[in-house]
């Protein structure tokens, strides 16, 4: 067991690899009742191809790691969830593009839905019926989502920039390829992204911890586990272009809605990614924010509104920028955003802005570590980002104008895609 304490954030907590390879990150709120546990694997909508360290590839269908979500809260015998409820906790769990995450919180002893947690997350009981059932659940899922316009505007959006990256297809998959999933299928891309050693267990607790760990250990010397040769996910050869510079679509909307999106190259390093995240996230909330002289006028003349906003990220192979709103002026806005990002490009932040913008983001940081899901969703990223916890929380001080700057120069503006979402005639 390792103690990690942080002197200059009063944070600590204890982690410890255990024999099978389960990584275990306790983390104790002293004065608090309530304790939050979630057990994650990096297996998550982008990894619909895998290779292992042989070199065998392993392909899967998309919507498959949400499927698999699905399944993992059946049991022949009983109901997951309600056994939860039973036990004062409320549990819950998602699938992202990165990782499937599954989650409790209880003000009660943690010590029967700590183990229960690990039990159903480290089995897979599942039927020939039982999936296909599922399909029809997570088919009508998806269509739900399919009439929802915001939910339709980012996935067209995605399908818009990328060619061949599996972030083009929607987390769910779509109706086709999930009624491509099979049984087998399923059991297989279990047993390669579930083992302990591809995961990891993150609780936040007001309980000593020591007594948590010793559950913990406990729970799994009772159990058997096959070696797993390590799979990653296949790096695409995604090219620099969008695959639709323009798409139109129809749907029961009183007013059009427009997404502005360009495409961004990835960021190998963990550190080196986050650093720049922040510096473009600074560099946007200049320009696009209340802090741009501009922005009230935008909203006196109409041509933003309050669904109005913007959206940045990057992976290792990916990235991207969006700029949506609801507007009569989709002219107007196309405008704005190319002008201004234009003008950021060119110009940055003042250093005034950039200090106002790292004391507002680092107090919400620092505020964040009264957050148990949040402590526990963060460390976790980082943990799989390969980034020590509170050198991420350190990283926002350290930018500098030059960082700007240098993330200034990854503004590619020339690869963009335009959607517009018009109202039925």
């Amino acid at each position: 067991m390792n103690k990690v304490i942080s002197n200059k954030y009063q944070e600590s907590y204890i982690e410890e690899t255990l024999p099978n390879g389960l990584k275990v990150v306790l983390w104790q709120k002293k004065g608090y009742e309530k304790s939050y546990f979630m057990m994650t694997t990096p297996l998550g909508a982008l990894d619909i191809e895998q290779v292992d360290a042989d070199g065998k590839a392993f392909q899967f269908e998309p919507g498959t790691a949400h499927f698999l979500e699905h399944k993992m809260f059946e049991d022949e015998d009983k109901d997951v969830m309600n056994l939860f409820s039973e036990m004062g906790a409320n549990v819950n769990a998602f699938t992202s593009y990165t990782e499937t995450a599954y989650h409790f919180t209880t003000s009660e002893d943690p010590e029967a839905p700590l183990n229960l947690l690990l039990d159903f997350v480290q089995r897979l009981t599942i039927s020939e019926e039982s999936v296909e059932k599922e399909k029809g659940i997570i088919i009508q899922e998806l269509q739900m989502y399919q009439q929802m316009s915001d939910s339709r505007l980012i996935n067209e959006t995605f399908s818009s920039l990328f060619h061949e990256h599996p972030l083009r297809f929607d987390v769910g998959g779509s109706p086709e390829s999930v009624n491509r999933i099979t049984k087998s299928s399923l059991e297989e891309c279990y047993a390669l992204n579930y083992h302990p050693s591809t995961m990891i267990l993150v609780g936040v607790t007001g309980r000593e911890l020591e007594p948590l760990l010793e559950i913990i250990k406990n729970n799994q010397m009772k159990k058997q586990f096959k070696p797993i040769k390590n799979v990653t996910r296949k790096q695409f050869s995604e090219p620099q272009t969008v695959k639709r510079p323009y798409y139109q679509f129809n749907m029961d909307v009183t007013t059009p809605k427009v997404n502005i999106a360009y495409k961004l190259q990835g960021i190998k390093d963990g550190m080196q990614r986050l650093k720049m995240e922040w510096c473009l996230k600074f560099i946007l909330d200049a320009s696009f924010t209340s802090l741009s002289e501009d922005y009230q006028q935008w909203l006196i003349d109409g041509t933003i509104n309050d669904f109005y906003g913007f959206e940045l990220e990057f992976g290792e192979d990916f990235g991207y920028m969006m700029f949506y709103t609801e507007t009569e002026k989709l002219d107007e806005f196309k405008r704005i955003v190319e002008l201004t990002l234009e003008k950021a490009k060119a110009n940055g932040i003042s250093e005034t802005t950039l200090n106002q913008l790292k004391r507002r983001y680092y107090g919400q940081s620092i505020r964040d570590l009264n957050s148990f899901d949040d402590i526990a969703f963060t460390f976790m990223r980082d943990y799989f980002n390969k980034i020590d916890f509170f050198e991420a929380l350190d990283v926002i001080n350290t930018i500098t104008m030059a960082d700007i700057q240098s993330a200034a120069e990854l503004m590619d503006l020339e690869h963009q895609a335009i959607l517009h979402l018009m109202p039925i005639e």
